[in-house]
């Protein structure tokens, strides 16, 4: 009998995970022969670590039920030990289920848990803090801030919403961008770094990131025009944007970023400040076990 913990966040996806977490342990049950399911209900920010921590040991599986900062929490309490991460995906983008290559579907999840096995994946840290999807710089840190102070919607149109907020209110910084040897001193309207490919609900600013290729992705999005972005929108979809001449893409495996003028920034889709000044990244390769 495989014993799971689920740690699990009500207030995921503006509090709808509440009423979908009934449903949760309903479908689990559809496994009882072979899975035994223990709930843990999350009452704080950073609660979710506390509990992977304590309760790894325990456990021969921690599982996730929220979004991508539900999942970032549980990742700092895991990075380290032997448990492996599981997702029920619940939030507002899911990005991360997206790049792992998790269903969506909440009976789906469920089943992949109880029969799927773990795999490594890459976990990338900026000061002092593990990410497993994406981080955000400039518009995207910005828009993501955005997205947490509206709360009269749910799911993608959030984020779809927070970005033409942010695109009449956002303009290009100068920023020093270096990858391993590679420097790039630029007016930047945004960076994004990609463990995975997919952020924002889907979008793909990084589509050649894969989160087991021990590589970190970067793209770099030079001083663009509000028209153009929309104009090239669905590019973000296909992952072509860097079709683009403002648009280049990258790797490596260290990256800093350095500017004189305050910097938004998300880390897995969670803020990590809107006035910050530098970034120090790396890559940990296979340091997590996840379900995928």
């Amino acid at each position: 009998m495989k014993q799971i913990l689920v740690i699990a966040n009500p207030a995921a996806s503006r509090g709808g995970a509440v009423k979908a977490l009934d449903k949760v342990q309903r479908l689990t049950k559809e496994h009882q022969d072979c899975c035994s399911f223990d709930f843990m209900v999350t009452e704080n920010p950073d609660h979710a670590t506390e509990l992977a921590r304590s309760h790894a040991k325990d456990y021969e599986l921690v599982v996730g039920f929220g979004g991508d900062g539900t999942i970032n929490e549980i990742a700092q309490g895991l990075v380290g030990s032997d448990t492996p991460l599981a997702v029920i995906p619940f939030g507002t983008g899911n990005d991360f289920a997206r790049s792992a290559g998790i269903p969506l579907d909440l009976k789906e999840a469920i089943d992949l848990i109880c029969q799927g096995s773990a795999e490594p994946c890459d976990v990338g840290f900026v000061n002092g803090k593990y990410f497993v999807n994406a981080v955000g710089i400039g518009f995207d840190g910005r828009a993501n801030y955005e997205a947490a102070q509206i709360r009269w919607l749910r799911g993608p149109l959030v984020i779809l919403v927070a970005i033409f907020r942010t695109m009449w209110n956002w303009d290009a910084v100068p920023m020093t961008l270096t990858i391993d040897n590679e420097t790039i001193s630029k007016s930047t309207y945004l960076i994004g770094i990609g463990n995975g490919p997919f952020i924002g609900g889907g979008l793909q600013l990084t589509p050649d990131a894969r989160i087991d290729d021990q590589m970190l992705h970067v793209c770099h999005v030079e001083d663009i025009s509000p028209f153009k972005i929309i104009a090239n929108f669905p590019r973000l979809k296909t992952g072509t944007i860097n079709k683009l001449p403002e648009v280049t893409l990258h790797s490596g495996s260290i990256i800093t970023i350095d500017s004189e003028q305050p910097m938004p920034v998300h880390v897995d889709g969670e803020v990590l400040g809107l006035d910050i000044y530098k970034l120090d990244l790396r890559l940990l390769p296979a340091a997590l076990q996840v379900v995928r």
